[in-house]
């Protein structure tokens, strides 16, 4: 039997999903997409799950604003930059109708950036609504496409030096864009590395590096393994875990 749906809607709570479902055999409630979805028995009464709502109602409210209060507001303009440790990316307001990704060279290194920094202009056109999903859509791909191609052009050069300096033996060096976790390592000894691993300072980007590699040789979290990564990375796993837990992605960059 096919699934029924209706649209609640409440002075306070907004619109309420309500779909009756032939495999419940109770009533769920979830919140997804900033408005809430009752599941239910097919037959189960639309007053019951009223009152279900009304008995309920300030514990919904509650976590509406629990939720608000955590979303980050996104905020992009024309004065825009991603400035990370081997890259920085700024906006353009050209004549171009396409907007487009370019690398227009490098900046060179000084006392505060010991390393030369690509650097990648955003062209958009003069017109640029700045308001709109599709500019933050715009924004956000081309600052990952930026982050892949650092990711991939320095990560297997740091990977293989402090590898060689430690004796450690991998066999590849990959690049994915998790957002849960910033690295991994095979059981064949195959590194991968989240993208967004690159809008990390240097010492952390390097602290990550190191914990994969102690995995070619512990693939677990014992205490070999944590006495392995202290002696290799020299500052021990809990001060550098504590300052990667408080990192946090920009709020654009996130998945919806």
């Amino acid at each position: 039997m096919a699934n029924i749906e209706k649209r609640y809607r409440h002075d306070k709570l907004g619109i309420i999903t309500v779909v009756w479902k032939s495999n419940m055999r109770s009533v769920r409630m979830g919140f997804k997409n900033e408005s809430f979805t009752i599941s239910a028995p097919q037959g189960y009464p639309m007053e019951s799950i009223i009152r279900l709502i009304n008995e309920n109602e300030q514990r919904m409210l509650s976590f509406i604003k629990r939720h608000e209060s955590r979303r980050e507001k996104v905020s992009i303009d024309a004065n825009f930059t991603l400035d990370t440790h081997f890259a920085i990316m700024r906006i353009a307001l050209t004549k171009t109708t396409i907007p487009r990704l370019k690398k227009v060279g490098a900046i060179p290194s000084d006392s505060s950036t010991p390393v030369e920094k690509d650097n990648l202009v955003l062209e958009m056109p003069y017109d640029t609504d700045f308001e709109t999903e599709e500019t933050i859509r715009i924004v956000k791909e081309s600052a990952i496409a930026m982050l892949r191609y650092e990711a991939k052009k320095r990560l297997p050069s740091i990977v293989k030096e402090i590898a060689d300096a430690n004796g450690f033996k991998y066999s590849t060096v990959k690049i994915n864009s998790a957002q849960t976790r910033w690295g991994s390592c095979s059981s064949k000894g195959s590194l991968n590395f989240s993208l967004f691993v690159m809008l990390m300072p240097l010492h952390l980007i390097r602290s990550v590096i190191v914990h994969e590699l102690c995995h070619t040789k512990h693939m677990n979290h014992g205490e070999s393994f944590w006495a392995l990564f202290d002696k290799v990375y020299g500052v021990s796993h809990k001060i550098v875990d504590k300052e990667i837990n408080n990192l946090k992605l920009p709020a654009f960059l996130k998945s919806a």
